[in-house]
């Protein structure tokens, strides 16, 4: 030991060096000041872009101006222009990459619409096997599964000739590819379609995502016999190599970690696409879905577990740290390089080179060395809450850290106390040690990430703190066993075959208990997102603590202080009662695009909250999602009614998922809602009286009461309605504010369009269309009925067209969800008000 042993007392009025050395500002890194000035930079350019010219003059004026400074010795202002230099540099590289696309870009031909198209592409990665949904009663059309792979496109049939093309694009096929490898050049007869972005309030922006990723359109093949090999890929292809190695890892799983390969797969190989919903949910509410994506900590555990083989071979310690940096390497390209694992490969590469020379490692020019490494490979990865919140979880473990280690050194007469004590008593006292510090660290992530994963996914996950602790245990066990799996199950097939139970039993007792915490939902809590000023205060508040910058107060007023500005971030998520308004609201009405079905949010002037219709043709999970992030982004979190027109599941099938996340007053629907024994409708009814709601048959004459003066009207269907279609017999609702009618119909046909039709006319401002605008509907007999000024169909950018061209004949202005985006009618005693997401966005 160096230094003198401490003294057991220190004397009376003594005050330790610790106490008196006044606090300073903790330095920072020089590679951390670099990494902060290129991520500027990038965020300069994504706010007020440039262009290339223009950024790499700016740097090249600077890095002059350097030159200059430094010869002259001015050391602070050089290295100031020198780290404006590097902004103006990942300023050009962001500019590069978000808007610099070749002339002959596939991209620049494709349309939002799909089209047919041939073309000759490499492939870029194996096809992987994407597995069916489970079967569900609200799955209005059963999904088989599909393979998916990544091409580079190189040219595209034009009439007889080929010309000549680029692009990335992703390839989905509906069924097996089987026999491609990557890097085989291949023919693709496909549909070809340009990636939208978002059609509703709060949708994830997929086409943002693979723009970062350079891709603009995606393929889409019918058969897999649409894909056929032109030229096989040569053996010394990169990519190829990689695919030798990972699909028999693939088959491995399969064969010997039976029916839990799909999520071994995710934990090892990052093969999430094996992983469904199902199995994928628990995860996710309960603040463990990072166990399903390779982390810092799954690769850790693999590379402690490498390390451990290779010493078994007596491998020489520079042997093996060379070996594992080979690893991790090998590993994060297996593992498609995703940042999280680019950001682990880094940190073990620094930390095995450190070693190596003999050298003390900086945690945080080693993080900053990772972040700077892919923000200059690929600027967009800055914006991506993935990686945000990977490089967050271990900036909490660099700041949380300390606090687990004694300042001391240790006093031998205590040692020698503790080794007198009986072996149980050592365990236990080392057991609440390992216990209490992964409660620390677990706690000091869930806290630093929680309001980026509450503004993003909406979910505060407290249980997170007691399960992560827990379940490190079984996937560790299944990481070693999955891994063994790997090394030998090709070579000694009975090992693999006891690893691969092992390995299932683990992931048995990680599901067990996930989903444990997942049924008792009191352990995590959907919420609105808090305000961005909020969450930028919050991180801002916490990169100035992390830099040694704090303020000399009380830990207790540190606390308070603390406890406040979390209040402030959970008052920013609570929508004011219309009570507190000195105004009242207008009423707002939100058809948002789920594709070939329906769902109106209706938010009524004293701050009630009714939808109607909650279904599509689509997944219901995905449908669920599109309308709970719609009404999180009005901050709405409580549903006073649901009305629920008929008994077609694409009006109804995401309701379930939607009770899980929002509270519901009552349920509305027609008397002949539940006649029929339909599987979807047994499924509906069980979810309502699950959560104890309340459904209310309601028919015309009906009114349905408000506290404010909107007025709602049951036009159709009469009470007693003789036998016939569920679509004739939908409910047909009207609402009435400040003189402007909207009219909401359902799936409406003959003969129950003829009775509503049989009715006084109306004059209304806004009408959805029956039945998604098919003719069937009646539309030109149905907008002479009504005459409204603007009509709504909800379907399908390819549906419609026969509602279209009757409002065009009628003068009314139509409006598709499925081309321009959710559509919003704002009324008030005044005005009214139509806009749509695409056109403007609110």
């Amino acid at each position: 030991m160096n230094g003198d042993l401490p003294s057991r007392a220190a004397p009376p009025g003594a005050v330790s060096p610790r106490a008196a050395r006044p606090l300073a500002p903790r330095r920072v890194p020089p590679v951390v000041l670099a990494v902060a000035a290129l991520a500027a930079g990038v965020i300069v350019d994504h706010a007020w872009p440039l262009t290339v010219t223009l950024w790499l003059a700016l740097a090249g004026g600077c890095l002059l101006t350097w030159c200059l400074l430094w010869l002259g010795r001015w050391d602070h202002a050089a290295a100031a222009v020198l780290l404006l230099a590097i902004a103006c540099l990942g300023g050009a590289r962001r500019h590069e990459r978000w808007r610099l696309f070749p002339a002959d870009e596939l991209g620049r031909a494709a349309t939002i619409a799909p089209r047919p198209i041939c073309v000759r592409a490499r492939a870029l990665t194996s096809p992987r096997r994407v597995v069916a949904p489970p079967d569900s009663p609200l799955r209005t059309r059963p999904l088989g599964e599909h393979s998916r792979l990544l091409v580079q496109v190189a040219q595209a049939r034009h009439d007889r000739a080929w010309i000549d093309v680029s692009g990335v694009a992703e390839l989905f096929v509906e069924g097996h590819v089987l026999g491609v490898r990557a890097g085989d050049e291949l023919q693709i007869f496909a549909t070809v379609q340009r990636l939208a972005g978002p059609l509703n309030p709060g949708e994830f922006d997929l086409a943002w995502y693979r723009r970062g990723e350079r891709q603009l359109v995606q393929l889409q093949a019918s058969f897999p016999d649409s894909v056929s090999i032109v030229k096989p890929g040569t053996l010394w292809d990169w990519r190829r190599m990689l695919a030798a190695v990972r699909d028999p890892c693939q088959r491995l799983l399969w064969a010997h970690v039976d029916v839990r390969a799909g999520l071994a797969s995710a934990l090892l190989l990052g093969a999430r696409e094996y992983v469904d919903w199902e199995q994928t949910e628990p995860f996710v509410t309960t603040g463990t879905v990072h166990l399903l994506a390779i982390s810092g900590v799954h690769l850790g555990i693999l590379a402690i577990g490498f390390w451990w083989i290779t010493r078994l071979f007596a491998l020489g310690r520079r042997a093996t740290l060379l070996s594992v940096i080979g690893f991790v390497v090998l590993y994060a390209l297996l593992t498609d390089a995703r940042p999280p694992v680019v950001r682990a490969s880094v940190l073990l590469t620094t930390f095995c080179l450190a070693r190596l020379s003999a050298r003390r490692t900086s945690g945080f020019n080693a993080l900053a060395a990772a972040a700077g490494l892919l923000i200059a490979w690929n600027p967009a990865v800055l914006f991506q809450v993935g990686a945000q919140l990977s490089f967050l979880a271990v900036v909490a473990i660099y700041l949380a850290g300390p606090a687990l280690r004694l300042d001391a050194v240790p006093d031998p007469l205590d040692q020698l106390i503790a080794q007198t004590r009986p072996w149980y008593v050592r365990g236990g006292k080392e057991l609440a040690g390992w216990l209490w510090g992964m409660l620390w660290i677990s706690g000091a992530i869930w806290f630093v990430t929680m309001p980026l994963i509450a503004k993003q996914y909406h979910l505060v996950s407290p249980v997170a703190l007691v399960l992560n602790p827990l379940v490190w245990l079984p996937v560790g066990a299944a990481m070693f066993s999955g891994f063994a799996v790997l090394l030998f199950g090709w070579l000694i097939p009975p090992i693999g075959a006891a690893c691969g139970w092992v390995c299932t039993q683990s992931l048995g007792a990680l599901e067990w208990l996930v989903g444990i915490a997942h049924r008792h939902d009191i352990g995590y809590y959907w919420t609105p997102a808090p305000a961005q000023w909020w969450v930028y205060a919050f991180y801002g508040g916490l990169a100035v603590w992390a830099g040694g910058l704090r303020p000399r107060v009380a830990r207790r007023w540190a606390a308070v202080a603390l406890a406040l500005w979390l209040a402030i971030g959970a008052l920013t998520t609570v929508r004011w009662p219309a009570e507190w308004r000195t105004q009242p609201r207008p009423l707002v009405c939100t058809f948002l695009a789920v594709g070939h079905g329906a769902c109106a949010i209706v938010e009524l002037p004293r701050g009630r909250t009714m939808l109607c219709d909650a279904g599509s043709m689509g997944a219901p999970e995905a449908t669920a999602q599109i309308i709970a992030e719609a009404l999180w982004s009005r901050r709405i979190t409580h549903l006073d009614a649901v009305v629920l027109s008929h008994a077609d599941a694409d009006h109804f099938n995401a309701l379930p998922g939607l009770l899980e996340r929002f509270s519901v007053g009552v349920v509305y629907v027609s008397p002949m809602m539940f006649d029929a024994s339909q599987p979807a409708l047994a499924a509906l009814s069980d979810s309502i009286r699950r959560h104890g709601i309340d459904i209310v048959p309601i028919w015309r004459g009906c009114r349905l009461k408000t506290p404010d003066a909107s007025d709602w009207r049951v036009l159709h269907p009469p009470r007693h309605s003789p036998p016939r279609s569920d679509n004739a017999n939908s409910l047909t609702l009207r609402g009435d504010y400040g003189g402007r009618t909207l009219l909401f119909p359902g799936d409406l046909e003959r003969p129950g369009l003829d009775e509503v039709l049989s009715q006084a006319p109306l004059a209304c401002d806004v009408a959805l269309v029956p039945h998604h605008g098919s003719a069937r509907s009646l539309p030109e007999a149905y907008l002479a009925w009504c005459r409204p000024r603007w009509i709504v169909i909800s379907a399908a950018a390819n549906e419609g067209f026969a509602a279209a061209r009757a409002a065009t004949a009628a003068g009314a202005r139509a409006f598709n969800t499925g081309r321009s985006g959710a559509v919003q009618v704002t009324i008030d005693p005044l005005r009214i008000d139509v806009r749509t997401w695409r056109d403007a966005p609110w």
